[in-house]
């Protein structure tokens, strides 16, 4: 069945373009707002946990075929979105701004709600019962005292071969914003307060993180690339 002009109707916020407005403000806000250890350690243990659920996740979902229920699932109904929730967090801690994290919470639920209960809507009309009482046990987006028991089975159903290259290319990507933002923290301590900009080509330990930056970016264009190659063997 066709979808209707208002179903094809996204609204202007929505879980596709979130990601990049957090990005964009999370790289204004280090030209503005300072980064100390904690936030800095804390961002990185969000970003790790955030691409490895999303990485397990990948390896356990089988889309359209069965209502997944094993691994990841069966601590979450959208490990998936969890996982993107901790990616962007560990941007917005990143960015400084005390402001962007604490309003995360409201865009995520304004732009993910739509499709969670669209995506809810059809696995209830095509597992019915068996969705329901999934639904009762397992809560939506963040693990509960009870769901949480289960994370000795997350990878329960992991597969390697349901992984893509383009997580590859994704993880790669997440990382290489992430040292961005800390390389825009670092030269405006450093080069932009002292209006000293030509001693940043000096500045091998900035150098260096530039360098992996690029690699990393280098890395994901490549791997997507790869995969939008076609097979000639």
């Amino acid at each position: 069945m066709a979808e209707s002009a208002e179903d094809k109707k996204q609204p202007f916020l929505n879980r596709s373009n979130l990601r990049d407005l957090t990005i964009i403000v999370a790289l204004a806000s280090a030209l503005v707002f300072n980064l100390d250890v904690v936030r800095l350690f804390l961002s990185f243990l969000l970003l790790s946990f955030g691409c490895f659920f999303h990485y397990v996740t990948k390896g356990v979902l089988i889309r359209n075929v069965v209502l997944c229920k094993d691994g990841t699932y069966s601590v979450v109904r959208h490990p998936y979105y969890m996982a993107n929730y901790l990616i962007d967090s560990a941007f917005c801690l990143l960015s400084g701004n005390v402001y962007l994290l604490l309003v995360y919470p409201f865009l995520f639920y304004w732009s993910y709600g739509p499709t969670i209960r669209k995506e809810e809507k059809v696995l209830a009309e095509i597992h019915r019962e068996d969705f329901l009482r999934y639904s009762l046990d397992v809560p939506q987006i963040f693990p509960d005292a009870f769901s949480v028991k289960s994370w000795r089975a997350i990878i329960n159903g992991f597969s390697k071969s349901r992984i893509t290259p383009n997580e590859i290319s994704r993880f790669a990507r997440f990382w290489a914003t992430a040292l961005f933002i800390i390389f825009i923290h670092i030269v405006r301590e450093d080069h932009f307060a002292r209006l000293n900009l030509a001693a940043l080509r000096t500045d091998y330990s900035s150098m260096a993180l530039l360098f992996l930056i690029i690699v990393l970016m280098t890395i994901s264009l490549a791997v997507r690339s790869k995969k939008k190659m076609p097979d000639t063997e």
